[in-house]
């Protein structure tokens, strides 16, 4: 297996469990803040998998919100310094997650295989 694949296996068991307790201040934010705000929640989301599943937190967690923003889960602007901020907008972050959780191929095997899967998967992405 890849590390590609290893990510997108750590971006569905995030998307499928923990992203749903999400919850951000609507502050605005610049992109590298909630890049390591969502890269500490992966990765205690999947620290019971160990350090090299831990390890690509960061990867995931930059895939999970750069898909978000582009769902516009989370709303953009350009700030004066030309840079982009970010606010969390928790309705349109709702219905986008719920639709990635009904669509994903990964967390729909997982469904399918029970709560083992990822175990499973995880020892095998790693071996």
């Amino acid at each position: 297996m890849s590390d590609t694949d290893l990510i997108d296996h750590v971006v569905a068991y995030y998307v499928a469990g923990a992203a749903n307790d999400l919850n951000v201040a609507t502050r605005w934010y610049p992109y590298g803040e909630l890049v390591l705000i969502i890269e500490d929640k992966v990765s205690v989301a999947t620290r019971k998998f160990g350090s090299k599943v831990r390890g690509k937190s960061k990867a995931a967690g930059t895939v999970f919100l750069d898909s978000m923003i582009a769902k516009d889960a989370w709303e953009a602007k350009t700030n004066d310094f030309g840079g982009q901020m970010h606010q969390f907008q928790a309705d349109k972050y709702r219905a986008a997650l719920s639709d990635w959780q009904n669509s994903d191929p990964i967390i729909a095997k997982a469904k399918a295989e029970g709560p083992e899967y990822w175990e499973k998967a995880f020892a095998q992405l790693v071996a």
